[in-house]
């Protein structure tokens, strides 16, 4: 407690030394030095449950991982600290838009020591932001994270006093969660080098399980888990048995008929989303489908449809999991399952996407027990063996070398080796876990170079200039032979590319489409592993218990929001009631009986 005490006890000092242009220090009647900070940076006079405690940890040095619903204020959990210590807070998201809200908000504020770097940026707003925390002007820095492959952008940050190192979104780091993310892997690697004072890991829906397998990759130990109920009191749940498809759209078109505003309808298949927008459209509905089949021009076409309010804006969309993390939109006022998904996490995520904004809105979910059949499929198609991991593992040997390294495009993989992309990565994480290979982040298998003339540029380091001279002969390239033709490493040319774009000496463009792979071990000294050393069936048991917990949830007699708090780990009596579904007020139902 020394820290925070010390802290404490100096924080009107750092308020007074806080630039002119930030909101003077308003009088408390309190001798709470948090809470005239709180009042001081954000006009409040009182903590939410949970917040206070997390900002306490951060301040005492140690590292926090919290697990809080949407919408319930975890930003300031990291704002605060970040605000009232000494030295630099970084702030990693995967969403530019959430990225530059929280950094509109704070300048709406009058809090002008924030800074956002991210692919949106120019190259004069990029320097602008670099020369601003050289100046010493900036105290949170929002960063996406691929800006950490940069070992150039890590030794300018590794200049600075890092106090707070946090990532929102968590769960993408884990390869056992439900929205994996690649670029995230690079970030186990920054927090070696900048060493921060504290690490801060935030979600809104991870189980136990993932929350271990989170701290486990990114390698921090010494972690306080700071928990708060999924229970959102604007998201109304109800479940509508049903035996089959006919009745789906019966029941569909009736939902349709109460409930108001943009929705979400998600389903496990991509011909499933384009029948019910087919469908729907029939009806005269402004309806589309969004699945990861789609052209991207079509994707975006049909995601910019649905954020438009106006008469020619989309109101229902019918879609797979792709349209996913990146959707900030806060309105949306119901979403509907069309079947059950493989686990509560993904539920429940999905589900928060709706009321946003406070506003009351529905999460229905179709329940028909034939659905089952199809998430088993799912399991059996993604659970591998150990026939399957050495095909994997050689098949991955079979691709042209550098070195240890391989470049391994995704749907390449799929067709030659005839698995799904879900058993792929599974499959990779069990080779990675017995240490025949690294998983690296995503690069493109092809590249598109604009090098605009600077005749006179100046650049100190000897390689990255001959690698200029060689980029400034060619407009595009494949990633792999330009990489042995200059004996290159992958990770270190697209190094190169993000510092050489940072600088202004050119433009890179390619679809992040291709796993880079270091391999460790070779697949001949795989024989004398066995298949209980692996664990496969444990993976099958885990993945169907998730599923019964699904169906659990679906057939419960009594509060379904019990089922979902015991589930992600929360501790609720036998006679919990959460007043949020329809078990608990049949009124929440949208069809009733």
């Amino acid at each position: 407690m020394k820290n925070l005490q010390n802290l404490l006890e100096n924080i009107d000092q750092l308020i007074d030394l806080q630039p002119s242009s930030e909101p003077p220090a308003l009088p408390v009647n309190t001798s709470d030095e948090l809470l005239a900070a709180l009042k001081h940076y954000f006009g409040l006079s009182a903590f939410r449950g949970g917040q206070r405690e997390i900002i306490e940890a951060i301040l005492n040095g140690g590292n926090v991982l919290a697990a809080f619903p949407t919408g319930y204020g975890k930003s300031l959990c990291y704002q605060l600290p970040a605000l009232i210590q000494p030295g630099v807070a970084i702030i990693v998201s995967p969403l530019i838009s959430l990225m530059k809200d929280q950094v509109d908000a704070l300048r709406g504020r009058g809090i002008h020591s924030v800074g956002l770097i991210n692919s949106s940026l120019n190259l004069e707003e990029y320097q602008a932001e670099l020369a601003r925390l050289k100046r010493g002007e900036i105290k949170l820095l929002y960063a996406a994270p691929e800006r950490f492959r940069s070992r150039r952008f890590l030794a300018r940050l590794d200049a600075f006093p890092i106090s707070l190192f946090v990532i929102d979104e968590a769960h993408c780091i884990s390869q056992w969660g439900h929205d994996f993310r690649p670029a995230y892997l690079a970030l186990r690697d920054a927090i070696r080098v900048l060493h921060p004072r504290s690490i801060a890991l935030f979600t809104a829906t991870a189980t136990p399980e993932v929350r271990a397998d989170v701290l486990r990759e990114l390698d921090v130990d010494r972690c306080e888990t700071f928990l708060r109920s999924i229970v959102r009191r604007n998201l109304k749940f109800s479940v509508c048995a049903l035996s089959s498809e006919t009745e789906k759209y019966a029941m569909l078109h009736a939902c349709l008929e109460k409930l108001e505003g943009k929705g979400i309808i998600y389903a496990g298949r991509r011909r499933d989303t384009e029948e019910i927008a087919a469908v729907l459209g029939s009806y005269g509905r402004r309806v589309d489908y969004y699945h990861a089949g789609r052209d991207a021009s079509e994707r975006k076409r049909v995601q910019d449809g649905f954020f438009e309010d106006g008469p020619d804006g989309i109101d229902l969309i019918a879609a797979t999991n792709a349209f996913g993390m990146g959707i900030d939109k806060s309105d949306i006022r119901y979403i509907i399952h069309w079947a059950m998904t493989g686990t509560l996490e993904e539920y429940y995520q999905e589900s928060g996407r709706a009321g946003r904004d406070g506003g009351d809105s529905n999460c229905v979910l179709f329940y028909c027990p034939d659905d089952r059949r199809l998430r088993e499929w799912f399991i059996k198609e993604d659970a591998p063996n150990k026939r399957n991991l050495l095909k994997l593992l050689k098949l991955i040997e079979t691709f042209p070398a550098l070195h240890q390294f391989r470049m391994i495009p995704a749907e390449e993989l799929e067709w030659l080796s005839g698995f799904s992309a879900g058993k792929i990565r599974v499959g990779i994480s069990y080779l990675q876990k017995l240490g025949f290979l690294r998983r690296m982040y995503d690069i493109p298998s092809r590249l598109s170079i604009r090098t605009p003339f600077v005749p006179n540029y100046r650049i100190e380091d000897h390689d990255q200039r001959a690698l200029l001279e060689q980029l400034r002969t060619q407009s595009e390239l494949n990633t792999m032979e330009f990489c042995r033709d200059l004996d290159i490493r992958p990770d270190d040319l697209m190094e190169q590319l993000i510092d050489l774009q940072n600088d202004g000496y050119l433009r890179y463009w390619g679809t992040e489409d291709s796993m880079l792979i270091e391999l460790l071990r070779e697949s001949h000294l795989f024989g004398s592993i066995s298949e209980d050393q692996m664990g496969f069936e444990d993976f099958i048991l885990g993945k169907r218990r998730q599923l019964d917990q699904v169906v659990h949830y679906a057939l419960a007699d009594h509060c379904r929001g019990r089922a979902a708090r015991r589930y992600f780990g929360e501790s609720v009596p036998e006679d919990y009631r959460c007043g949020n579904c329809d078990l608990c007020n049949p009124d929440y139902r949208v069809v009733r009986d």
